[in-house]
């Protein structure tokens, strides 16, 4: 069989872009242990954590990233509840995290799944709000919630996309 060079490229990419659309998550949920699953467009399952600490599961508008918090085993003096200091980002396959102490209260995407926010600090007070991008989990901007009232806040600052 004689193919051409432009053929055999075309034939490449088609099965690069079909492989990497069988392998994106379109669905995701937690198990009744909290453990990360995602279901792809073909019917694929897989399971990305067994460690039963996962929580505030989201899939991005794009369907390219899933993100999760861990959630600590130790509660802060005076809490009566578990939080978080860990915001887990999987995409393309493979898993990076982002931390902020004392607590990652919230998070979201934001410019269709490009970017991730957080909103990092106690449970009872103004914390900071940070962005980052979430191909490379570079910080991209971030503002103290106690200097920038409400209505003067950046856009990516408001969680609905």
């Amino acid at each position: 069989m004689n193919i051409s060079y432009r053929s055999w490229c075309a034939l490449i990419f088609v099965s690069f872009v079909s492989h990497a659309e069988a392998g994106a998550p379109q669905k995701t949920y937690l198990d009744q242990k909290n453990n990360v699953h995602f279901v792809t467009s073909q019917g694929k399952h897989q399971q990305l954590t067994h460690n039963g600490n996962a929580s505030m599961l989201k899939l991005a508008p794009d369907n390219e990233t899933v993100a999760w918090l861990v959630m600590n085993a130790w509660t802060a003096e005076g809490d009566d509840k578990p939080g978080s200091e860990e915001l887990v980002i999987y995409r393309n396959g493979k898993a990076a995290s982002i931390k902020c102490t004392p607590f990652i209260r919230d998070y979201w995407f934001w410019k269709n799944g490009e970017q991730v926010a957080i909103d990092c600090g106690g449970r009872r007070f103004a914390g900071r709000e940070i962005l980052y991008d979430t191909k490379t989990l570079k910080e991209l901007a971030n503002f103290d919630q106690a200097e920038i009232p409400l209505g003067k806040r950046p856009d990516w600052s408001n969680s609905d996309d």
